[in-house]
Formats: C-alpha cells, structure tokens, sequence
C-alpha cells in the first residue's frame, strides 16, 4: 500500500510541475504575443474567455489563446490531481479516499454550474 501510496504521489507531483511549466510558457507566450502586437497586457481590456475558441485561437497563433489556454490550465491542475488520486486510491483499493475524491470532484463540478448560472 505505500509503495502504491508512494508511485501515486509521485505522479500527481509530475503532472503538477510539468503542468505548471506548460500553463506558465503559454501565458508568457501570450503576454510576449500581446506585446508583439502592440497591446499592452496590463492596461488593455482583457478579451473575452471561451473554452471553445482556444484551439482555434492556438491554430491561428493569437495570442489571446495562448493566453486562457495557459490560464484554464492553471485552474485545471488542481482537478487532474484530484482526478490522479481518486484513480490511485481506487486502484489500491482504498474504496474510502476514492470517495472523497469523487466528492471534491462533485463539490467541484457543483461550484462552477453555480458560477455559470449566476452568470459568472
């Protein structure tokens, strides 16, 4: 069990700092992009955020994709660690965390259909 409890914590810690690293090089590409282009990042209106559009704002090297690209992936880490674990935890047969985790997941999904349906 600690051996599994070990390679899991293991690999939650990767997908963090290499998911950090990707978020964090997209917005720097981004704000670099904002430059490049004569916007300033700080003092211009931020562009409107839509999951549905950063692919094609990625394709089409705007760097305002770059931009909510590397933010929803900040926001998203967290979840893929929670994700990472529940995985973990069912696996090593600790039917109690998986749980847990599928509850954070739901408190998770509840917030954010909160959020949008306050118009958020």
């Amino acid at each position: 069990m600690r051996e599994t409890a070990a390679r899991l914590e293991t690999l939650a810690a990767r997908l963090l700092t290499w998911g950090t690293r990707v978020a964090l090089s997209f917005v720097l590409v981004g704000v670099v992009g904002m430059l490049l282009t004569g916007v300033d990042p700080i003092s211009a209106p931020m562009p409107a955020y839509s999951l549905a559009a950063i692919p094609g704002d990625l394709l089409a090297l705007r760097p305002e994709g770059f931009l909510w690209a590397g933010l929803t992936l900040v926001v998203a880490l967290p979840l893929g660690r929670v994700i990472v674990s529940g995985a973990g935890f069912l696996a090593a047969g600790d039917r109690r965390l998986a749980l847990v985790s599928v509850l954070v997941l739901l408190v998770i999904g509840v917030s954010v259909v909160a959020a949008l349906g306050l118009g958020g």
